[in-house]
């Protein structure tokens, strides 16, 4: 996209968002809506009527118009809610409790750790405390603190990946990524 352009949607959205023309929205957001309006209606400029910047400064317009509008729909939208205020007359209710907490584990994750807690119980003391130290940021001053030399407990973390497998945790760990084509130069 021409630099003449990408200034222009940087401009318009912090002129929009000095002037707070379009709540709930910062000069990031509006910027990026901006962009993604004019990304996405890119593949109909018909040269023969105009040139891109042309183009560009009518679609750019034309959003800046709706982002503002005060229609009803987005007045909804665009409306703030304090976290705190009751929801629908209820007064026991907040918006908050009906909110899910980000912080609470998920099902996979519940499940995980009581897996690992069991599995990390059933080891013997030795892969316990190699479990210790591979948790820990510095693993060679966690092995030097445990008087275990740090190949032993690479070679314990290996014994650990193969008992883990064999206790169905591999399922836990997500695939590799592949993709279909090599990198590398294009097929000629």
């Amino acid at each position: 996209m021409a630099p003449r352009t990408l200034k222009h949607i940087h401009n318009t959205a912090r002129r929009l968002a000095r002037c707070r023309n379009v709540p709930g929205m910062d000069a990031e957001d509006i910027e990026q809506d901006l962009f993604l309006d004019l990304w996405h209606r890119r593949g109909a400029l018909d040269a023969a009527k105009a040139t891109f910047a042309t183009y560009a400064d009518r679609i750019i317009a034309h959003r800046v118009a709706t982002l503002t509008s005060p229609t009803s729909r987005r007045k909804s939208e665009r409306q703030q809610v304090a976290l705190d205020d009751y929801v629908d007359g209820n007064e026991q209710q907040t918006l908050a409790d009906t909110l899910a907490d980000p912080a609470a584990l998920s099902e996979v994750d519940q499940a995980l750790t009581i897996d690992m807690k069991r599995f990390i119980a059933g080891l013997p003391p030795a892969l316990q405390r190699c479990c210790t130290i591979l948790l820990t940021p510095n693993r060679r001053e966690a092995s030097m603190e445990a008087g275990i030399h740090r190949s032993s407990v690479y070679e314990s973390a290996h014994r650990l990946r193969k008992l883990a497998e064999a206790a169905g945790l591999r399922e836990y760990i997500s695939t590799p990524r592949h993709f279909e084509h090599r990198a590398g130069r294009c097929p000629a």
